[in-house]
C-alpha cells in the first residue's frame, strides 16, 4: 500500500510539475541539464498534448532521477535539480533530481533517439536510502538498470510524454 501511495505521490507531483518544466503554447522554452553516459548535456523541454497509444512506440526515455529525502547521505553528490521547483509548490524532496537520458541524437544505441520523451521516476526502493544514495549519480541508462535489478531502485512509469530536443549549452545562456 505504501508503495502505491509513493508512486502515486510522485506521478501527481511530476504531472503538476512539467508544465513549468517546458512550454506552453506561446510561453518560453526551458532549459535542462541532462545526463547521458555520465557526460553532462542541454535540453529543452515542450509540453505536449498526452496520447501514450500514439507516444508509447515513438518515444525515446526520459529517466527524472530522484535523491534521497536526507540530504546528509548525498556524500559529495549535487543532483542537476538542486532544488527545480518545477510545480511552483514551494521545495519538496523531488525538486532534488537528475536527468538521464537513453540516446542522444547520432547515439550508437540501436536508433533509439526519439524526440517525444517518455517520463520514468527513478527513487529509492523502500529501506534501500543508503544503498541507492551510494551509486549517485545515476548518470547512465545502464546505472539505472543495474540500480532497479539490484532491487535497490524502482522504476515508475508517470505514463508522461514531452517534446524534448538536445541542444548546445549556449542556447540556455
Amino acid at each position: 500500500m505504501r508503495k502505491r501511495f509513493v508512486a502515486l505521490l510522485a506521478l501527481l507531483t511530476l504531472v503538476m510539475m512539467v508544465p513549468a518544466l517546458g512550454a506552453s503554447a506561446g510561453g518560453l522554452l526551458g532549459y535542462e541539464p541532462a545526463y547521458y553516459n555520465g557526460q553532462t548535456v542541454t535540453i529543452n523541454a515542450i509540453e505536449v498534448h498526452q496520447n501514450p497509444r500514439l507516444l508509447d512506440h515513438g518515444a525515446a526515455d526520459l529517466y527524472e532521477v530522484m535523491y534521497p529525502v536526507d540530504h546528509s547521505l548525498w556524500g559529495s553528490n549535487v543532483p542537476q535539480c538542486d532544488p527545480c521547483d518545477h510545480a511552483g509548490d514551494g521545495i519538496t524532496p523531488d525538486d532534488y533530481h537528475d536527468h538521464v537520458l537513453d540516446s542522444v541524437p547520432g547515439s550508437p544505441a540501436g536508433n533509439d533517439y526519439r524526440v517525444p520523451w517518455h517520463v520514468f521516476l527513478i527513487q529509492p526502493a523502500p529501506g534501500e536510502d543508503a544503498a541507492y544514495a551510494a551509486l549517485l549519480p545515476l548518470d547512465s541508462e545502464t546505472k539505472i538498470d543495474a540500480a532497479i535489478a539490484a532491487d535497490v531502485a524502482v522504476e515508475i512509469d508517470t505514463h508522461f510524454y514531452f517534446l524534448c530536443a538536445v541542444v548546445d549549452p549556449a542556447a540556455a545562456a
